[in-house]
């Protein structure tokens, strides 16, 4: 009797132990397959994330240039307001470019993507960190309506409108370079007619040099510049080094989703 009570408990004991193992193999089996999901997932979103990125270095640069730029006229401004030698004549452009304002407007599509599926979904933390910083913090400052300062360009409009004179000369030239490949040549020349004629001028250059609240705007709007070719200058690097990032850990993704 006890021997068929032993061999009966074997029994339940293998059956339990079956059961258990095979709740165990199911388990394995379904958090694998999940796995394998977020896996996928992850370079999908991965991939998106860097050619939208890509695209939107692309603004930046360009933007970072006319900044660039506009802070060299700024400068220059600056000097004919403190020295007598310099002519308003050859400042003409510099004037014009003083009121320019740019900002990114980027294509966020991937990371709102990326937020909605769940930012864990990144499994290398300084990636996923150095996303989140860019997105939520970096663009925001150099975007439209969420900027810190006021736009260069309502700044200083009241007082160019009321002070300058628009330039009209067509044989005046300027060329704008936007990098090693890319430049803009004014007067623009849009084909039936129409054409793109920049600079400003001074109605009055002695008043303009000794106008006071000319030199107060001046001294503003380069605070205003240094502060957007900061954050333009920091989120450059920082997409850069987030593509880079992308290209090493995920070097399959970028090579099955290339432009090519």
């Amino acid at each position: 009797m006890k021997k068929l009570q032993k061999k009966h408990f074997y029994k339940y004991l293998i059956e339990i132990i079956i059961i258990v193992i095979g709740v165990l193999i199911a388990f394995y089996l379904t958090n694998w397959e999940n796995e394998i999901g977020k896996r996928k997932t992850e370079k999908e979103i991965i991939s998106q994330i860097y050619f939208e990125l890509n695209d939107n270095l692309i603004d930046l640069k360009n933007d970072f240039e006319i900044h660039k730029n506009s802070f060299k006229s700024q400068l220059r401004v600056q000097k004919f307001l403190d020295n007598n030698k310099i002519s308003s004549d050859s400042l003409m452009m510099d004037f014009y470019w003083m009121t320019k304002e740019e900002y990114i407007f980027p294509n966020t599509s991937a990371f709102e993507n990326l937020k909605n599926v769940g930012m864990s979904i990144i499994k290398k933390d300084s990636l996923r960190d150095l996303i989140t910083l860019v997105y939520n913090n970096y663009f925001p400052r150099i975007s439209k309506g969420d900027n810190l300062h006021p736009d260069i360009n309502e700044y200083l409009h009241p007082y160019v409108k009321n002070n300058f004179k628009v330039n009209r000369n067509e044989n005046i030239k300027y060329t704008l370079f936007l990098g090693d490949s890319l430049k803009i040549d004014y007067p623009r020349d849009f084909g039936n007619g129409i054409k793109q004629v920049i600079g400003y001028i001074p109605l009055n250059s002695e008043k303009l040099r000794n106008d006071e609240e000319f030199r107060f705007l001046i001294s503003e709007i380069l605070y205003f510049r240094i502060y957007k070719i900061h954050y333009y200058q920091t989120s450059i690097i920082n997409v850069e080094k987030i593509l880079r990032l992308i290209e090493n850990e995920y070097p399959k993704i970028i090579a099955n989703n290339s432009y090519d």
